[in-house]
């Protein structure tokens, strides 16, 4: 049986992430993956970093969707973009529930190493999420700097 694309792998993550099935988007990374998600500054490295990353994000926008558009392969390296929708249910980072949901484009890139995902950069407009969610960007921007300087010390 032949290994799966690094698209086939990048598929398979935003699927789960569309399922909020945070065991099964684990499944396709690597254990001491890395993840960014650039508008939040925010980093989780390794996989018990990105569950708890996940779940609060899941908890907050448990209908979070990825819509991809396209992909585009070369090596182990993945780009591609597409829509994330998701209405805002939870709090996140110490900001409260609006109610109110996101419809917007995104451009990632993965590194995909031995068939798991070893690095992703995420990239989407803060404010225009903010926006369509009905909060202040800068409170919330301030609310995301103190939610990160909690966080544990990279290791």
């Amino acid at each position: 049986m032949s290994e799966p694309s690094a698209s086939d792998v990048v598929r398979s993550y935003a699927e789960a992430k569309s399922r909020a099935d945070v065991d099964a988007a684990l499944r396709t990374c690597h254990p001491d993956v890395v993840f960014e998600t650039i508008p939040f500054q925010a980093v989780a490295r390794g996989t018990d970093e990105a569950r708890t990353q996940f779940g609060g994000f899941f908890r907050a926008f448990p209908d979070y969707t990825v819509e991809l558009e396209y992909l585009r392969e070369t090596g182990d390296l993945v780009v591609g973009s597409g829509r994330i929708l998701a209405t805002m249910s939870g709090p996140l980072a110490g900001i409260p529930p609006t109610g109110r949901g996101f419809a917007l484009p995104f451009a990632c890139h993965w590194t995909v190493t031995d068939g798991k995902i070893a690095h992703e950069r995420f990239f989407f407009d803060f404010n225009q999420m903010c926006e369509q969610l009905g909060l202040s960007t800068t409170d919330a921007a301030s609310r995301f700097a103190t939610w990160r300087a909690r966080q544990p010390a990279p290791h």
